[in-house]
């Protein structure tokens, strides 16, 4: 037993390990291994986690009834892979890496992590300290943010929905989603920079951040973007250095302006691939090829668009 474990974590780096370290008394966490200083390990318990357990119990008759539904074509294989590899996550009963002190021989088992880009939370959330030091991971990215990019600037939040139809165009087209997004944050840099010249700074530059979120509160597919801007712009001194000019928050009208902007450069842009927004018939549209590619998959996403079930029985029904 010793020598499977043993082999085991030789051939699976340390750092696919998963877990929390917390420092609470030892006596407080019987029967797991601790270190020096009180530090305690603790395991998350992912198989206890509601979010686990529906997966487990609903992936198979899931998976059976999309391909019912599309033919025998279901899922594409990287979903599948997804789904599966997040029930083995963070489960000492799939894989582990065993550790022992030197010091005091205690002894813990620390079980792999599945490393999921899109569903796992746990993976998604983690940070940098707990993955190789190549990822970059959501929390680290929030605090550098924060702490050395952002730091004390007057920032204000933009925040772009984009319409059903174009929403279910850009979770499958990420480099029209890229393109979107350039247009949005063009507009709102030139924006700030023109109510600083208004004040009297001119050759100024501003700057931005922006978040995409691909889901809505109930976890429907809603493609949006969230753009953390400077409220002024960065002007060059004499001396090379740069100076922030502050501006005052906008109005309600300059923010219907920068509305009305956006929404004629977006209607343009994705006009020119193949999407009419000002078409409420939907007639002049060419056909949606990823219902002839993966017509079960491009059923659900379109179903999460719209906010409704794509399977079982209320498929179609809303969302609760």
């Amino acid at each position: 037993m010793d020598s499977r474990i043993v082999d085991t974590a030789e051939r699976f780096p340390a750092e696919r390990a998963t877990g929390p370290v917390y420092s609470v008394p030892p006596a407080a966490v019987p029967g797991v291994g601790y270190g020096r200083g009180g530090c305690t390990y603790v395991r998350r318990q992912p198989e206890n986690t509601v979010l686990h357990r529906v997966v487990r119990e609903h992936l198979e008759t899931f998976l059976a009834e999309v391909e019912l539904r599309g033919g025998g074509q279901g899922v594409p294989r990287f979903v599948e892979r997804e789904l599966r590899e997040f029930l083995n996550c963070g489960v000492l009963a799939r894989s582990f890496a065993r550790f022992r002190c030197g010091d005091c021989q205690r002894e813990i088992l620390v079980a792999f992590s599945c490393k999921g880009r899109g569903f796992c939370p746990s993976c998604c959330g983690r940070p940098a300290l707990q993955r190789p030091p190549a990822d970059v991971r959501m929390a680290e990215r929030a605090a550098h943010l924060v702490d050395g990019v952002l730091g004390g600037l007057p920032v204000r939040q933009w925040v772009l929905t984009l319409p059903y139809r174009l929403r279910y165009t850009l979770a499958w087209d990420h480099r029209l989603c890229r393109a979107v997004l350039a247009v949005f944050v063009r507009a709102v840099l030139a924006f700030e920079r023109r109510r600083a010249q208004r004040c009297g700074a001119r050759g100024g530059v501003g700057g931005a951040v922006t978040a995409i979120q691909r889901f809505g509160s109930a976890l429907n597919t809603n493609v949006h973007f969230h753009t953390v801007a400077v409220q002024g712009v960065f002007v060059e001194q004499g001396d090379g250095t740069l100076r922030l000019v502050p501006a005052p928050a906008p109005t309600d009208l300059e923010v219907a302006r920068l509305l009305a902007a956006v929404r004629r450069r977006i209607v343009r842009l994705v006009a020119r691939h193949g999407v009419d927004l000002e078409d409420a018939s939907h007639e002049n549209e060419p056909e949606d090829e990823r219902l002839f590619e993966c017509p079960a998959y491009a059923a659900i996403q379109g179903a999460a668009v719209l906010g409704r079930l794509a399977t079982g029985p209320r498929a179609g029904g809303r969302v609760a």
